[in-house]
């Protein structure tokens, strides 16, 4: 009876353990054809400088968003007026406000989903050298969501004049 029973011990032992997958697996690598990537939050999509303009645009996904709400750098502290257009050129109509350092978008109408915002940043009296790096810290409110999400930080740098 003993020997019964360490037989059947032993081949249920060998059997869960032929089961287990090899500790020492290679890592499986998937071609980049088969990876997909969803985007579901709004985002920064590009941002530059034209001219006397500092551009940001940002994508809007997800949900609607209400707000924007912009950290702009201590260089860009006397810029002379923002505006606000969606991917037609059209004005977007919001309230833009100022406290110290951060620039306030409340938009009258939350923008839908599928829809493009250019913040443009016109530059008035500002202290900006040659090949510098303006970082632009941005956040967003979406409908339904009562927080600020950071949805990004637009790069912009001042081109040098060789």
């Amino acid at each position: 009876m003993k020997r019964f029973a360490l037989v059947s011990f032993s081949t249920i032992a060998l059997t869960i353990a032929a089961s287990l997958p090899a500790t020492a697996t290679a890592p499986v690598i998937l071609p980049q054809s088969a990876m997909s990537f969803s985007f579901n939050a709004p985002f920064v999509s590009s941002s530059g400088l034209q001219g006397e303009h500092h551009l940001i645009r940002v994508m809007v996904l997800g949900m609607s968003l209400e707000d924007l709400m912009v950290l702009i750098p201590p260089q860009m502290a006397k810029f002379s007026s923002i505006t606000v257009k969606d991917e037609s050129g059209k004005t977007i109509p919001a309230k833009i406000s100022r406290a110290e350092s951060r620039v306030a978008v409340v938009f009258d109408q939350p923008v839908a989903p599928g829809r493009t915002i250019e913040l443009d940043f016109t530059n008035g009296d500002t202290a900006m050298e040659q090949g510098e790096i303006l970082l632009y810290r941005i956040t967003a409110k979406q409908a339904g969501i009562n927080t600020e999400i950071p949805i990004g930080t637009a790069r912009i740098q001042v081109p040098s004049h060789q």
